[in-house]
């Protein structure tokens, strides 16, 4: 199954190899971030920079959610072919032990991981833990409605 857990949960221990496969999956990679914490990292299964870097200035005025929105994330989220191979190896693995895409941002809020998810899902025929948010913007664009 895919999961999904924060950067937060790796360093402190409470999510380990262990529990899953993990996979980092971020723009840049995250400072002091031992490399036997995870199995990959992946910066393709992130944002990209641009979109990242304009997320990143609005939420230290705005706040989280609010940037999510400003940036019009969902609309502009995408990943490139290489990312999407990457996509379907991940959810292959995930069919035989739990995932978890790693990222910054804390549990229940708005992120990215939960979009690889319904991509994975929707491609992939991916099972997936429940996610905290909803994205009808994302998922009419991958229904093409």
């Amino acid at each position: 199954m895919l999961k999904q857990g924060s950067l937060e949960q790796l360093r402190s221990g409470e999510l380990t190899r262990a529990q899953g496969y993990i996979v980092v999956a971020m723009a840049f990679f995250p400072r002091g971030l031992k490399k036997n914490l995870m199995d990959e990292y992946r910066t393709h299964l992130a944002p990209d920079r641009e979109l990242f870097r304009e997320w990143k200035d609005l939420e230290e005025t705005v706040g989280h959610e609010e940037a999510f929105k400003r940036t019009d994330y969902e609309a502009r989220f995408t990943l490139e072919p290489g990312a999407i191979e990457s996509l379907r190896r991940i959810t292959d693995i995930s069919r035989k032990q739990d995932v978890y895409f790693i990222c910054q941002c804390a549990l229940g809020e708005r992120c990215h991981r939960e979009i690889l998810a319904l991509i994975a899902q929707d491609k992939f025929k991916a099972e997936i833990a429940p996610l905290y948010n909803d994205y009808p913007t994302f998922k009419a664009r991958l229904t093409g409605k």
